[in-house]
C-alpha cells in the first residue's frame, strides 16, 4: 500500500505558524504582570461640584411665591389711655395673651401694656382655671386657650407628670398600665404637646446667631414605611440648641430641606463652620445655601461662588464586618488652620469631630421611647413619632438641664443650714441661647399661648 505525504509547502507553512505562535506566547508572557507584585494605583475620588441655589426645591419655590410684604398696621393707642379712670384697677397678669376676635383692634396683641383684656372670674370643678375678658369688644374666653389644656377635663398635674415621663424615655403602653390612663387619651395629649412644641419653636428660634453646627442622622424604625426612614439632626455645639429636627428619606431633597430651614433660623451674613460625617449630600446642600452669583471678569454669565470664610469638614468613618478600622479628616470647604482658630475661639478643642451631635443622638434614643434600639414598641407611623420627637424637642430646650452649658461662679453662694454652697448654676439650652432667664416647668411650657 503506498502512503501519500502532504506537500513540503504545506509543511513548511505549519512551521511557521508554530514558530509565530510561540514568538506572541512569549511576548505575552514578558508583559504579564507577575501575581503579587502588581502595583494597585489608589483611585482618585471624583471631585465635588458645588450645588446652586436653583438645585434646592425649596429655593425656587420661595421665588415662585415670592410675594411683597404690606406694610405693618401701626400698634393701636394702648387701652389703659382710652379707658375711663374710673373703676378697678387691673390686677391680674395678662402678658402673653391676646384677644382672638378679628374684628377686635387688640387681635393678636400680646403686650399687656397695650391691650384691654383683665381678669373676669374663674370656672373649673377640679381646679380653677381663670378667665379673661377683653374689655374693648367685649369677647370672654379662658387663659387655656391656644394652649395644651384647653378644654381638657383631667387635672393638669397629671397631664403634666404623662407629658414628663414620655420626654424622659417612658413607654406609652407602661405609661397606661402605671397611671390607668388610656392609650387614646395620652396619644391625644402627646399630639397636642408634639404640635404645641413644634410652634413654639417657630416663634422662638428664629435669627439666632450660630458658630458651630454639626450635622449628622440616624436611623429610625417606623413599621407603616415602604422605604427606610431616618432621622436628620442639625446642632450648634457652643449652646446645645438644636434648630433643625426632620424626618425623611436619605436623599439630596431631603438635605436641601435641612440646610434650607437651618439657613432660615439664622440672620443673613451669619457663616457658621461646619462638621458632618461623610455623607456627600451634605456638600452639595451647604454650598448650595451658602453661595452668591459673581459675574467674573470678561465672563457673560454670573458663577455660583461660595461664600468668603465658609469652612465644612468631614469626619468619614471606614467600616468592614461593621468595625471601624480607619477614620479619615477631611477638609471640603476652607483650610485646616482657620477651622481650629476659629473653633478654639469659641473654647472648643480645636479639633475636626462630631462627638457632640453624636452624643446628642444617644441622648434622643434614651429620650424617645420609639427609637430605642431592638425595641418591638416601635412607632406605628411617621406622623406619630415625628409629633413625639417635637415634644421632645421642646422639653430638652426649655424644661431640661444640661450638664455641661452650667456656669461657675465667680464666689460659691451660700445657702441655708448645712446645704453646702452652690458653685455652679445649672443652664438649660435655651437659657445658653438667650432665649429665656430661667428653666420653664412642663405645665409652664405647655401652658405658653400661641394665638
Amino acid at each position: 500500500m503506498k502512503i501519500e505525504y502532504p506537500p513540503v509547502s504545506l509543511l513548511i507553512l505549519l512551521a511557521i505558524l508554530n514558530l509565530l505562535r510561540a514568538i506572541l506566547q512569549s511576548i505575552l508572557l514578558n508583559h504579564r504582570p507577575q501575581q503579587g507584585t502588581q502595583e494597585h494605583k489608589p483611585k482618585t475620588p471624583r471631585p465635588l461640584k458645588p450645588k446652586t441655589e436653583d438645585d434646592c426645591p425649596f429655593c425656587r419655590v420661595e421665588k415662585g411665591s415670592c410675594i411683597e410684604k404690606p406694610g405693618t398696621c401701626p400698634a393701636p393707642e394702648p387701652w389703659s389711655e382710652v379707658r375711663s379712670l374710673r373703676g378697678r384697677k387691673k390686677t391680674i397678669f395678662t402678658q402673653g395673651h391676646a384677644c382672638n376676635n378679628p374684628k377686635c383692634v387688640y387681635f393678636h396683641i400680646m403686650d399687656e401694656r397695650i391691650h384691654a383684656l383683665v381678669g373676669y372670674g374663674s370656672h373649673g370643678k377640679h381646679e380653677k382655671v381663670q378667665d379673661l375678658m377683653c374689655q374693648a369688644c367685649g369677647k370672654k374666653f379662658t387663659v387655656r386657650r391656644d394652649t395644651v389644656l384647653y378644654r381638657l377635663k383631667t387635672h393638669s398635674e397629671k397631664v403634666v407628670q404623662a407629658l414628663a415621663l414620655m420626654a424622659e424615655g417612658v413607654d406609652i403602653s407602661t405609661l397606661e398600665r402605671v397611671t390607668g390612663i388610656g392609650e387614646g387619651t395620652l396619644r391625644t395629649w402627646l399630639t397636642r404637646a408634639g404640635m404645641h412644641a413644634e410652634r413654639l419653636h417657630g416663634v422662638f428660634f428664629q435669627e439666632l446667631i450660630f458658630r458651630h453646627i454639626q450635622l449628622d442622622e440616624l436611623w429610625a424604625n417606623v413599621r407603616h414605611k415602604a422605604h427606610e426612614v431616618w432621622l436628620w439632626v442639625a446642632m450648634e455645639a457652643t449652646h446645645k440648641v438644636i434648630p433643625v429636627m426632620k424626618l425623611g428619606p436619605r436623599t439630596l431633597d431631603m438635605a436641601m430641606g435641612v440646610i434650607h430651614e437651618l439657613r432660615q433660623r439664622m440672620p443673613s451674613g451669619c457663616t457658621p463652620i461646619f462638621s458632618s460625617d461623610g455623607l456627600k449630600l451634605y456638600f452639595y446642600a451647604l454650598t448650595a445655601h451658602f453661595g452668591y452669583w459673581a459675574l467674573g471678569e470678561g465672563m457673560g454669565k454670573p458663577m455660583w461662588e461660595i461664600t468668603a470664610g465658609f469652612i465644612y469638614a468631614q469626619v468619614k468613618k471606614i467600616h468592614r464586618r461593621r468595625r471601624l478600622v480607619k477614620v479619615e479628616h477631611l477638609m471640603l470647604c476652607g483650610e485646616r488652620e482657620k477651622m481650629t482658630t476659629g473653633l478654639k475661639a469659641l473654647g472648643l478643642s480645636g479639633k475636626i469631630h462630631t462627638a457632640f451631635i453624636e452624643r446628642l443622638n444617644l441622648t434622643i434614643r434614651q429620650g424617645v421611647a420609639f427609637l430605642v434600639r431592638r425595641t418591638w414598641g416601635a412607632a406605628q407611623f411617621t406622623s406619630e413619632l415625628e409629633l413625639h420627637l417635637q415634644w421632645w424637642r421642646g422639653y430638652y430646650h426649655f424644661a431640661r438641664y444640661h450638664e455641661s452649658l452650667r456656669v461657675q461662679f465667680s464666689q460659691p453662694i451660700q445657702r441655708k443650714g448645712k446645704q453646702t454652697p452652690r458653685h455652679y448654676r445649672s443652664r438649660t439650652p435655651a437659657m445658653a441661647a438667650r432665649l429665656t432667664s430661667h428653666r420653664w416647668t412642663v405645665l409652664e411650657l405647655i401652658s405658653y399661648p400661641l394665638p
